[in-house]
């Protein structure tokens, strides 16, 4: 006579349901969100920084504020400028800026990691705080900012393109300037909060407060 195996509690039956429908919500949000910030929207620029070879700027515009990175040559010198309005769309890797007449300019890193961080699917739980080596070399030094390029694997937690040849942005404090010495460090990446990498070191947590694509310096 075969044996017959009881069917899953009805209490567990509910309690899949629900988490699949509230797995659906989360996914449709997600998708909402992306949808909105790819829509074509006008941008103020402001606050515009130069950091080795990139050109940092706030985007502004109806949807939120953007803090990314551009390169110093080409179309982005000139349309980058405190007060300059253009129109920005989310198309590839980081969006682009588009120009009436002439060549766009494209945005190669992003300031905002925690906005960036935000808007991804996440891969790995909210309560985790996954800590992976990353390897660098200091690359440029200046008295408010560090560039150190090398692999962050971690980077792959918020969806980054090139997380084995990126450019970190790290601020001059103590604890960043104690990364000089080293070619290698405990990168850790939290899924909430105003810090989304951390690089540690004898001296303190470090921030990375920027991710960008390699330039030639």
């Amino acid at each position: 006579m075969a044996l017959r195996f009881p069917g899953p509690a009805p209490w567990l039956v509910a309690a899949l349901a629900l988490f699949v429908a509230c797995a659906s919500q989360d996914v449709a949000k997600q998708t909402q969100r992306r949808s909105e910030t790819r829509i074509r929207w006008e941008v103020e620029i402001s606050d515009v920084q130069e950091i080795g070879p990139y050109r940092t700027a706030t985007l502004t515009g109806k949807k939120g504020s953007w803090r990314l990175y551009f390169p110093r040559v080409g179309a982005c010198e000139s349309m980058v400028q405190p007060g300059a309005t253009s129109v920005y769309r989310f198309d590839g890797p980081f969006g682009v800026l588009r120009a009436e007449q002439g060549p766009n300019c494209s945005p190669v890193g992003v300031g905002s990691l925690p906005a960036w961080r935000d808007e991804q699917p996440r891969r790995r739980s909210q309560f985790l705080m996954p800590r992976e080596q990353a390897r660098f070399r200091v690359i440029h030094r200046s008295e408010s900012f560090l560039l150190i390029r090398g692999a962050f694997p971690l980077a792959l937690e918020i969806r980054w393109p090139e997380p084995m040849d990126s450019v970190a942005v790290l601020p001059a404090t103590p604890a960043c300037l104690a990364q000089l010495d080293r070619t290698k460090a405990t990168l850790e990446f939290r899924a909430t909060g105003p810090d989304v990498f951390i690089l540690e070191s004898e001296a303190g947590p470090c921030p990375i407060v920027g991710l960008a694509l390699p330039l030639e310096l």
